[in-house]
């Protein structure tokens, strides 16, 4: 299968031209065609640091950095409470289609918060970016990590 057509952006195409290594693979998924071609682009250089962001993990806030700038969860778990309620009806009816149904809206549901999160990481690193600072994870806090957990015999 050789010279197929596709369509992209200008900015992609010269990602391609320029940096594609090896093979590619073209695959159909959800009614949708996508090239998965490997580039290979170089490093960017880095910079020296002027101190670093913070940045605290949770689940009630998915980020809070040092700049007491909050990153909320709560549209993300207010999709996934009308999501739960749309899952349960749906196992409720139990039909071929309901299981199919079921299959898209898992899918749908786990691209909608790789997407939040991405904008999430996203803003932080332009955050840094802009005041020069590099990002610092806080160690996890929780009292679950805090200690093994006990085992029942």
């Amino acid at each position: 299968m050789n010279r197929v057509r596709f369509g992209c952006s200008e900015q992609q195409y010269a990602t391609l031209v320029a940096h594609r290594r090896g093979e590619s693979d073209l695959v159909h998924r959800d009614g949708k065609w996508f090239l998965y071609a490997t580039c290979d682009i170089p490093d960017v250089e880095m910079k020296e640091s002027d101190g670093f962001l913070g940045v605290d993990l949770g689940i009630a806030n998915i980020a809070t950095t040092d700049d007491a700038t909050r990153h909320s969860g709560k549209g993300l778990n207010r999709v996934r409470h009308r999501n739960q309620r749309l899952r349960a009806k749906l196992q409720r009816i139990g039909t071929k289609s309901a299981k199919r149904l079921l299959k898209a809206r898992r899918r749908k549901e786990a691209r909608f918060a790789a997407d939040v999160n991405h904008r999430i990481a996203k803003q932080i690193v332009t955050e840094a970016e802009r005041t020069g600072r590099g990002i610092a994870l806080q160690p996890d806090q929780s009292p679950r990590s805090a200690s093994p957990r006990a085992v029942r015999t």
